[in-house]
């Protein structure tokens, strides 16, 4: 298998650098490719980079992860990363591989890894 490569969208800093370090820990061989901190510098990474996956933020500044998710039209496979579980629906109906609530654990973290390891 090829290495996987990724994106993060998450317009706090914090999080998006959380998210990081927990996925360089837990799936080392991950390439983050892109790291963005609003939904249309997502859009344009992943129509640009077409990485194999996006997490992305649901609530973000000018376009939301949603939005994004649809935009993309099935490019890449996305997970959600969310403080808001009322989303998760809509989410699941746009094909999300998972849907993270924050703050995110190794372990929830773990089994979203597994489940787009078995994607790949």
């Amino acid at each position: 298998m090829t290495q996987a490569t990724a994106i993060i969208a998450d317009d706090e800093d914090l999080q998006r650098l959380d998210l990081k370090r927990m996925l360089n820990a837990i799936w080392p061989e991950l390439q983050i490719v892109a790291e963005c901190e609003d939904g249309g510098d997502a859009l344009d990474a992943i129509v640009k980079l077409q990485p194999d996956i996006a997490f992305l933020d649901i609530r973000m500044p000018e376009i939301n992860g949603l939005d994004v998710a649809r935009a993309s039209d099935g490019k890449c496979r996305v997970v959600f990363t969310t403080a808001f579980d009322n989303h998760a629906i809509e989410a699941f109906k746009l094909g999300a591989i998972d849907y993270l609530l924050k703050p995110i654990t190794d372990d929830r973290l773990r089994q979203t890894i597994e489940r787009i390891k078995q994607q790949l």
